[in-house]
């Protein structure tokens, strides 16, 4: 079964001790764990110790995310993640890191935070020339020795954030994608993330969205488990077109866009960092959350709410509740639909599925905008995203029939 893997934020620990609370009552059939995963920013694993303590309680995987793609950009000094052991405010050159010296101190972090799954140091990397991949190369086996020299015997999840449009182009996939995955099993590795950046906005292209795909495919095709990191969106489709599962937040950061994460800490006039924004409301027939005040309008309208309420009663019974408790909501939904996906038997009912959904959403988007626009609000759902799944998933499908004709 494909995994599901969840980001906890920083005020995120009582609804994942809600998450991951056993079930009361008699069950004929164990239910499917909603967190197969919890993924902690490694400030919020800082902060919150509880979370480590959720996890081992429930005996799901913990993993700490170094965050260590903030080492290439300014970082405010108040921020939480800049008085990290391994992090500082200002920006260094990828010349100037001791690989050995970041290794132990990103490692030892983790360890002494719970860390069940080992994630080495990473960077954002432009093209497969770019000085912070040829870093992040080394850092995979300098950081399987320093885990063997110490006796370390957890997994490790290196993740292999990029760029799309660079790496994702089929031409560099010898030099990009193909390096990564050679070195990570040369270190005996079995996963991988994979974070390729930008990625998820309403206004991807089919050309966006295809590279995003096969690009995922190829890395799969090399054996590895393979994780979509930072994908709520494209999350479903990837898993329906093979991978072993996606990791997202809790109706927030469900895009992939690495330059954008690492803007929001920047320091402002003042010297302080950037404001970020809270959870939205997922919405399932809309493959993606939206925000607050949207959800408020599309699930209060008479004309839309059939089409956009939660109808698990297991998870929200009322509207009130969706909007009372959205993160609960949006794990609780990614699982079903998650699970309800792989339960299929073969891939290419997998994918139909999804195209069929996307179809389905740009509809309901058109339909959603002009509620939007009698309400007043200025905010507008995009489908052009939803179109271009829809497209390439339904392309994928008919690619996979094929086959099996062949």
């Amino acid at each position: 079964m494909a995994e599901l893997l969840i980001r906890a934020a920083f005020n995120d620990h009582l609804v994942v001790g809600d998450l991951l609370a056993p079930s009361t009552g008699a069950r004929l059939v164990p239910p499917r764990p909603t967190i197969n995963q919890l993924v902690a920013d490694a400030h919020v694993a800082e902060a919150r110790p509880i979370l480590c303590e959720l996890a081992q309680s429930a005996g799901v995987p913990y993993l700490v995310d170094p965050n260590t793609p903030f080492i290439q950009s300014e970082v405010a000094e108040d921020d939480r993640w800049a008085r990290l052991p391994y992090a500082q405010a200002s920006a260094v050159a990828p010349n100037t890191i001791n690989a050995a010296r970041l290794v132990a101190e990103v490692v030892n972090f983790q360890l002494e935070k719970g860390a069940t799954t080992i994630i080495p140091p990473y960077f954002y990397s432009s093209s497969p020339t770019d000085p912070w991949f040829i870093l992040s190369l080394s850092l995979i086996d300098e950081t399987a020795r320093f885990m063997r020299d110490n006796d370390v015997q957890l997994p490790m999840l290196p993740v292999l954030c990029a760029q799309l449009q660079s790496f994702g182009n089929h031409l560099l996939w010898s030099r990009g994608l193909d390096r990564f995955t050679e070195r990570v099993t040369g270190v005996e590795g079995s996963s991988i993330a994979l974070c390729l950046s930008p990625a998820g906005n309403g206004q991807d292209s089919y050309g966006k969205v295809r590279r995003l795909f096969e690009a995922t495919r190829h890395v799969k095709a090399s054996g590895l488990r393979t994780i979509a990191w930072r994908q709520g969106i494209y999350g479903p489709g990837l898993v329906a077109a093979g991978i072993d599962g996606y990791e997202c937040g809790m109706g927030t950061n469900e895009q992939t866009n690495v330059p954008r994460q690492q803007a929001s800490r920047k320091p402002c006039d003042d010297g302080k960092r950037q404001g970020g924004g809270g959870s939205g409301i997922f919405i399932e027939t809309l493959g993606r959350s939206v925000p607050r005040r949207v959800g408020q309008i599309l699930l209060g309208s008479t004309k839309m709410r059939a089409k956009v309420m939660c109808d698990d009663e297991g998870c929200c019974r009322t509207v009130t509740a969706t909007l009372d408790k959205p993160r609960e909501h949006a794990v609780r939904s990614r699982a079903r639909l998650l699970s309800n996906l792989t339960e299929q038997p073969a891939t290419r009912w997998r994918l139909n599925h999804i195209s069929q959904e996307a179809s389905g959403a740009v509809t309901l988007a058109v339909q959603a905008n002009r509620v939007l626009e009698a309400a007043g609000a200025i905010e507008r759902i995009d489908s052009r995203n939803l179109e271009a799944l829809a497209q390439m998933a339904g392309e994928l499908a008919e690619g996979e029939a094929t086959s099996r004709i062949a």
